[in-house]
């Protein structure tokens, strides 16, 4: 078993969370997910690393949770049956990604992966926004006219692959931003002016992507808060940033990003500790934590499941205190 399983169960079951502790309850038991500080395991039966761009995460599991990650299986869109009491049940829906705490996580960690993995801030690299003249909140057809556009774009840079994410500004209007490479070439000379001919929805900025020691955890940030004096044309000095903001408004099956084919997806591989050991040398600690799963059984009694721990080291802060 794989620590994907793993996650697909947590997709069933974590449905609210409150502080620290999350719980799903069902007709006959309660599963709990509880964040405590960061444990070693002894003995762990899976784990994992994901590595990419001087970033390193480490994730643990005690167990390989097997019964549990069968229990439930899917039959359509809508329902999936519990094998443990044979009920066939309805995936509890949305009306906004906000209220899927556990969904929004899954894809900002898979968002700030791939980035890491295919973006290194070189010169082969940039960032394009691309904004809305007049307000926009029809999310297929931004989907729409960017693809329009990036067809345009390819035909001047054929190797050039890009992340792009769909992105709400504080009044709800669509705009989005691209992280693109050229696979083929060491520069990129794409400039201002072809974007501004290329793009006429609106206002349109290319930028080089800034050197930082956590590439995908700055633009994933960037991507969830909200700065209510946001402007493209201009850089605020006062700036009023709302934490997480901007999740409010994604709409449960709109997709936060998407990528060309040429983006390498970080599946991660399975090590030993000595492995991990020896991948991690000389980088530093930079965060830690550990998830204890229990179940609430018929009688009220809390069994334990299964613990699981995360690391994260970079290594390029390490060389930058050097």
């Amino acid at each position: 078993m794989n620590l994907k399983q793993l996650y697909n169960f947590y997709l069933f079951s974590a449905i609210q969370i409150k502080k620290e502790v999350r719980k799903t309850e069902t007709k006959n038991n309660e599963i709990k997910v509880k964040k405590i500080p960061f444990a070693v395991l002894n003995n762990a039966e899976i784990i994992k690393v994901f590595e990419g761009n001087g970033i390193v995460e480490v994730e643990s599991m005690q167990k390989a949770p097997y019964s549990l990650s069968n229990r439930f299986v899917r039959l359509s869109k809508t329902e999936y049956v519990d094998k443990q009491t044979g009920e066939i049940k309805k995936y509890n829906k949305t009306k906004t990604r906000n209220q899927n705490p556990n969904e929004l996580r899954k894809t900002f960690k898979a968002l700030r992966r791939l980035i890491n993995t295919n973006f290194c801030a070189g010169n082969n690299e940039k960032h394009i926004t691309l904004t809305y003249g007049n307000l926009q909140k029809d999310y297929k057809q931004v989907n729409s006219d960017f693809r329009h556009w990036w067809r345009k774009i390819k035909k001047y840079f054929p190797s050039l692959e890009y992340i792009c994410v769909t992105e709400y500004q504080a009044n709800g209007s669509l705009h989005l931003h691209i992280l693109v490479k050229d696979l083929d070439n060491e520069d990129l000379p794409l400039e201002q002016t072809l974007v501004n001919e290329t793009w006429k929805n609106g206002f349109s900025k290319v930028t080089k992507i800034k050197n930082v020691s956590n590439l995908g955890a700055y633009f994933s940030a960037r991507f969830t808060d909200i700065d209510l004096n946001e402007d493209i044309q201009n850089e605020n000095t006062n700036k009023l940033i709302l934490k997480g903001a901007r999740l409010k408004f994604y709409k449960t099956g709109q997709r936060i990003f998407t990528t060309s084919r040429g983006i390498v997806r970080n599946k991660g591989h399975t090590v030993t500790l000595e492995e991990v050991e020896e991948i991690t040398k000389g980088a530093k600690l930079v965060y830690a934590d550990s998830k204890v799963i229990s179940k609430i059984n018929d009688k009220g009694k809390e069994i334990v499941v299964n613990t699981i721990t995360y690391q994260q080291f970079n290594k390029n802060k390490k060389l930058k205190e050097r």
